[in-house]
C-alpha cells in the first residue's frame, strides 16, 4: 500500500503535536508541525529580533506574508500552516541536496531504512545537519523532549514525495584535443557539458562544477561519492 505526500504530513503532524493547528509546546514550538522562530525566518513569516530562536514572538517583527502578522493568526490559520511545512520540507530537502544525503537513498543505515520521507522527517524535527551526522557518523541525537533523530527518520520513511534524488555521471566523451564534451547521465542519453553544468545548478545532478587552470570548465563527482568516480 502506498502513502502518499499528504499522507506523510498527516503522520508527521500527529507525531509533532496529535495534529492540534493550536498546540504550543513548553519550548514554545507551535501549530500542528511545531514550527519554531527560525524555520519560520527562514520561509519570510517572521524576521530576526535580536534573539532569534528562543521562540518568543513580538508582532511587530511579523512580515506580514500570507496575511499572517502574529503568533495568534498563525495559529488560527490550518491552511497557512500546511503550507508552510511544505515550503519548509523543499527548504529542507534542498539542504539534505547540499549535504550528499540523497546518496544514501535506498540504503539500511544504522540498521535504518533511508527514504526521501523519513530524510524529510529527520529534518523537520532536528535539521538537516543533524540527519547527516546520524547517516555519516551514527550520532543518534535527541531533541528538547528526548526525541531520538532516529526515530523520525524510521518510524516515517516510504512517503511518497515529490522530491527525486539526483542522477549520477556515468561516463564522459573528450574530442581530440582532450576536452570533455559530453556526459552521460543516469537515466538518459549523452549530454553536452553546458547542459550537465545547468543540472547541477538545478539540483538535478550529483556533481561538482571544477574549472581548471585554463579555465576549462568541467565536472566532478564529489569526493564521497558512493561510486568514486571522478570525471573531467
Amino acid at each position: 500500500m502506498t502513502h502518499s505526500y499528504d499522507d506523510f504530513f498527516e503522520a508527521l503532524g500527529k507525531k509533532e503535536s496529535h495534529g492540534d493547528y493550536k498546540s504550543i509546546n513548553t519550548l514554545r514550538f507551535m501549530g500542528k508541525y511545531q514550527m519554531g522562530e527560525l524555520s519560520l525566518i527562514d520561509l519570510g513569516y517572521y524576521t530576526p529580533d535580536g534573539h532569534s530562536g528562543d521562540n518568543r514572538y513580538s508582532d511587530k517583527f511579523w512580515t506580514g506574508k500570507e496575511g499572517i502578522k502574529s503568533k495568534t493568526d498563525f495559529l488560527n490559520s490550518p491552511q497557512i500552516q500546511e503550507k508552510a511545512v511544505r515550503e519548509y520540507a523543499k527548504h529542507n530537502w534542498l539542504s539534505i541536496l547540499n549535504f550528499g544525503l540523497d546518496r544514501y537513498i535506498g540504503r539500511n543505515i544504522h540498521e535504518v531504512p533511508i527514504t526521501i520521507s523519513g530524510l524529510l522527517a529527520g529534518a523537520h524535527n532536528q535539521g538537516p545537519r543533524r540527519v547527516s551526522t546520524f547517516i555519516k557518523y551514527g550520532v543518534n541525537s535527541k531533541d528538547g523532549y528526548g526525541t531520538e533523530i532516529k526515530s523520525y527518520i524510521k518510524d516515517l520513511s516510504g512517503y511518497d514525495t515529490p522530491f527525486k534524488s539526483r542522477k549520477k555521471l556515468l561516463g564522459l566523451k573528450k574530442d581530440k584535443q582532450g576536452q570533455t564534451v559530453m556526459y552521460q547521465i543516469e537515466g538518459k542519453d549523452w549530454i553536452s557539458v553546458a547542459d550537465a553544468i545547468q543540472m547541477v545548478k538545478a539540483f538535478l545532478l550529483d556533481a561538482v562544477i571544477v574549472t581548471n587552470s585554463k579555465g576549462t570548465v568541467f565536472l566532478k563527482t564529489p569526493p564521497d561519492h558512493s561510486t568514486d568516480n571522478n570525471l573531467g
